[in-house]
């Protein structure tokens, strides 16, 4: 049987940029817009990378982290903080009882939740998540930031594994900062139905600002 691919919320603003496709945990991505000098510059000033393709698992309840940790993903101790839960795998606690998992390029965590038969949960519930993501990079990363949300985003107001609730371009969204292979990014989600509008609008700036697009062979190489 043929493998259905899924297809990235913004996929259809991308296309228009002609990049060089790939499949990346079932679902279609961009692998390069405009080759690695030219992507490797953007990074370095205001790199937007499409990384909606990532694995993702929702739950929340009361026995939420109980039944995390039985299938060995850590979770954060602090309300609206992350931490890597599990080798290559983010977990984020958006609130008292509810969590977000996603595996990075190369984490397995999610594959085996979503395997395990969630119908024997008790006080625990499978939250599907359609997320629009995005990885921000480069020294005019804030810069971009300060003219999207109102809130203040600089390193002593946003710590390392915070994560913040916020606003951005006029939706709601989910943003941490990271450290990426020695390298301070920005990560935000959103609802996939508002992801090729804040693709663009991203997309928009980081020109402005002397940066552009980055694929995710760029951004992981």
């Amino acid at each position: 049987m043929t493998e259905l691919i899924k297809t990235s919320p913004v996929i259809g603003a991308q296309k228009k940029m002609n990049p060089i496709m790939g499949v990346h945990q079932g679902m279609e991505v961009a692998l390069s817009f405009v080759g690695q000098k030219a992507e490797k510059k953007h990074r370095e000033i205001l790199g937007v990378t499409d990384v909606s393709c990532f694995a993702r698992f929702g739950i929340k309840g009361a026995n939420a982290a109980e039944w995390l940790a039985q299938q060995g993903i850590k979770t954060p101790d602090l309300i609206n903080a992350w931490i890597e839960g599990a080798p290559g795998t983010l977990v984020l606690r958006l609130g008292n009882s509810e969590f977000l998992v996603e595996d990075q390029l190369m984490g397995k965590a999610c594959a085996k939740l979503h395997a395990f038969d969630q119908s024997n949960m008790q006080s625990a519930f499978h939250v599907a998540r359609a997320d629009a993501s995005f990885v921000l990079s480069g020294s005019e990363a804030l810069n971009l930031l300060s003219e999207l949300c109102v809130l203040d985003l600089r390193d002593a107001a946003l710590p390392i594994n915070a994560v913040v609730m916020t606003q951005i371009a006029g939706i709601s969204a989910t943003l941490l900062r990271e450290n990426l292979a020695g390298e301070q990014v920005y990560r935000i989600w959103c609802d996939g139905t508002y992801g090729r509008y804040l693709w663009k609008i991203l997309i928009e700036i980081a020109q402005e600002l002397g940066g552009g697009v980055v694929g995710l062979t760029c951004r992981f190489q």
